[in-house]
């Protein structure tokens, strides 16, 4: 399930202190603006060169590297584009939870587990909406699985409640994982958030971990601050 941070190499800040009086030294002693314009280029280049040319680096190692194989890649991509499967999910017309969990279950039987957690994602994207009221006042309502289904809206931590929920009444493990995004209205200029503010779910296949946003695979928030209803499968065991 992607990749951890093994060693950060610090940026050596004596050098680059050292590297930036040289810099400017060179600068102060020139007379002529037209000089200094000219020259400007190629010292900023050499500058630039000084500055990045290191060994200050991250080194990424892959956590799990049978994770994404050839054959979960294949019935990953085989699900995504089995147009039977849509329909069907589509033309499905749960009462209650309950009916929803059975039908599911029915459905499902003798596929693959990540033909289970498409029907599940590929429900739940197509049949959830984002409760934009709720994210811009801060009056979250019921984000349980049972509130998100009788409203058919929800935010982040309901698109993934009822995601377990599923999985669970499906004897899959599934967790609800907590953490920082870029979602709607992220300004890097701004300082880190101090608290969480997305939720998605991580999933087990054949003894690995995985994750999973269908509140991102559902659709996304447009300059109008209105839901637009667009599948993406791009989330779906990124």
């Amino acid at each position: 399930m992607g990749c951890k941070f093994t060693r950060v190499t610090p940026v050596d800040e004596q050098r680059i202190r050292r590297v930036e009086n040289n810099y400017n030294d060179h600068h102060d002693n020139q007379i002529d603006d037209t000089i200094i314009t000219q020259r400007t280029t190629p010292l900023d280049d050499k500058f630039i060169h000084q500055l990045t040319n290191t060994n200050d680096h991250i080194e990424i190692e892959i956590a799990d590297p049978h994770a994404f194989n050839d054959l979960f890649i294949q019935q990953r991509q085989q699900a995504i584009n089995n147009r039977s499967y849509q329909s069907t999910i589509e033309s499905w017309r749960p009462k209650s939870l309950q009916q929803l969990t059975e039908t599911i279950k029915t459905f499902s039987k003798g596929k693959s587990l990540i033909d289970h957690h498409w029907i599940i994602f590929y429900w739940i994207a197509c049949n959830i909406e984002y409760d934009t009221v709720s994210y811009f006042t801060k009056d979250y309502k019921d984000q349980t699985a049972e509130g998100v289904f009788r409203t058919r809206k929800g935010v982040c931590a309901g698109y993934a409640n009822l995601y377990k929920y599923l999985c669970d009444k499906l004897e899959m493990q599934s967790e609800v994982v907590g953490g920082y995004s870029k979602g709607y209205g992220f300004d890097d200029r701004k300082d880190a958030p101090s608290k969480t503010d997305h939720a998605w779910n991580a999933v087990e296949i054949d003894r690995h971990w995985y994750l999973m946003d269908s509140t991102w695979g559902a659709g996304h928030l447009d300059d109008a601050k209105e839901f637009k209803c667009k599948l993406s499968s791009y989330y779906f065991l990124p």
